[in-house]
């Protein structure tokens, strides 16, 4: 079932988190701020997306009123995909189509695999995330099976979302899969953005960049996308397999000589790479290519309409939100400390949310996530006050390599953690060790995996009255 759309708490230990505080105005506010986010994972349901996106009607098939065709009995339709929300888009897919759907192969995380006994059609592969495994490029490679020699009249429908990197992959002839993941790991401790990340995975892949939406040819490929980058660029999601790629080996270069990691991958990266940059190894497929002409990528969720969902929800309270951005970049920490300035500033009643994916660079030997730092940043910051409350969720349910979607604080908070507690803040973000932090505090949020991704949410809030 997609839990989005019970009526069962989003937030595992809501009521906990809630009790947290006897102050009335803390409970309060820890209790509206755990309402909003939890609105817009609602907001970010694949089911609901798909369901507004996908038309099928008499044989008629439309999607966002953008573009539609007739399928007759001979139009195979083939789905595919991979991603943390593409599970639960596969399965309102096959409520729309039904028996119109010939065949199709997804692959998905181990914490996805339940959607399985729902499913039909769609076959389900277990792949690796957030490191690709040998699963990953099993189900690729089966994918690349069912889209092989399909004709002209034919349908590949495509259900991307993020996470679809790790989860879809073959790499380059030329590199092994520890290849991969070992860069992987040397890009992500130091700081790489997604972007950058993502140039690196396409150039190294045969899947990605464009090359999924190029091996369907002569079909016409059709992409339902999940965005869970800042910006929602559709080359960078899932790092790409449908869309035309922008990227060059050159941008590859100088993202390896930007973070210093020439000599640290290993030597079939290099000679890659190297090859690359003289062409004896393809650039992906761009733009100019007329194949493209025949590949339809279509948004149909992201951060920003989530983020709007929140503030709407927010008003309803008679509260004054804010969406401060849906595209929040940067050290984690930083951001936290940022805005937990901004609502120490702001008049009693507001609610400022933001939406993003923030980085953290690894320099310690501690555990957390990104959201679980954005708000131990904060909490060097917040304001040692009632009704004042900040956090920050992981939209997917999954922070970082922990159990934990994000995490919570309030200002009366910091006196006793220190005072209490015994805890010192900067001694845990210089071991980036928020896990353990929030572990010992009890302000850790659970969600599980919400079958969708859209980023993450950050919100926080000032309820107290002078």
């Amino acid at each position: 079932m997609d839990g989005l759309l019970q009526n069962k708490p989003i937030i595992k230990n809501y009521s906990e988190l809630i009790r947290q505080d006897r102050d009335p105005l803390t409970k309060q506010g820890r209790k509206i701020v755990l309402d909003i986010l939890s609105e817009g994972i609602k907001a970010a349901s694949p089911k609901k997306a798909m369901i507004r996106a996908v038309k099928y009607e008499k044989r008629k098939l439309q999607i966002l009123n953008q573009w539609e065709r007739e399928l007759s009995e001979e139009t195979k339709v083939i789905v595919v995909g991979a991603g943390k929300a593409t599970g639960n888009m596969a399965i309102a897919l096959e409520d729309i189509l039904g028996e119109k759907i010939d065949e199709g192969l997804i692959n998905l995380s181990k914490e996805s695999l339940s959607v399985k006994k729902e499913l039909e059609r769609i076959q389900v592969n277990p792949a690796g995330h957030p490191r690709p495994d040998h699963g990953s490029i099993t189900g690729a490679r089966r994918i690349l099976k069912l889209i092989n020699g399909l004709s002209e009249q034919d349908i590949v429908i495509c259900l991307i979302s993020g996470g679809g990197s790790a989860l879809l992959e073959i790499p380059h002839q030329s590199l092994s899969l520890q290849d991969v993941q070992e860069l992987f790991e040397q890009l992500t401790a130091v700081g790489a953005t997604i972007h950058e990340l993502n140039t690196i995975r396409k150039h190294l892949s045969q899947i990605k960049g464009g090359r999924l939406a190029q091996l369907a040819q002569p079909a016409t490929v059709i992409s339902l996308i999940i965005s869970d980058v800042v910006g929602d660029e559709l080359e960078v999601i899932a790092s790409g397999p449908t869309p035309p790629d922008p990227s060059t080996w050159k941008d590859v270069q100088k993202i390896i000589d930007k973070y210093q990691l020439w000599d640290k991958v290993t030597e079939s990266i290099q000679q890659t790479i190297k090859k690359g940059l003289k062409g004896e190894v393809k650039e992906t497929p761009k733009a100019d290519q007329a194949y493209f002409k025949n590949v339809h990528n279509f948004l149909i969720a992201t951060n920003t309409t989530a983020c709007r969902v929140m503030r709407d929800f927010t008003e309803q309270k008679s509260l004054q939100p804010m969406i401060l951005s849906t595209k929040i970049t940067g050290e984690a920490r930083q951001i936290g400390r940022q805005l937990a300035q901004q609502i120490n500033q702001a008049k009693p009643g507001t609610v400022i949310i933001a939406g993003g994916e923030t980085t953290v660079t690894i320099q310690g030997k501690g555990k957390g996530g990104r959201n679980q730092e954005v708000v131990l940043g904060a909490l060097e910051e917040l304001a040692n006050e009632k009704g004042v409350v900040l956090a920050a969720l992981a939209s997917d349910g999954i922070d970082g390599p922990t159990t934990a979607a994000g995490a919570i604080i309030d200002g009366k908070m910091k006196k006793k953690i220190v005072e209490q507690m015994g805890l010192e803040i900067k001694q845990y973000l210089a071991n980036n060790d928020s896990f353990h932090f929030f572990q010992k505090t009890k302000g850790l949020i659970f969600t599980g995996a919400t079958g969708t991704n859209v980023m993450d949410f950050i919100v926080t809030l000032k309820t107290h009255k002078k």
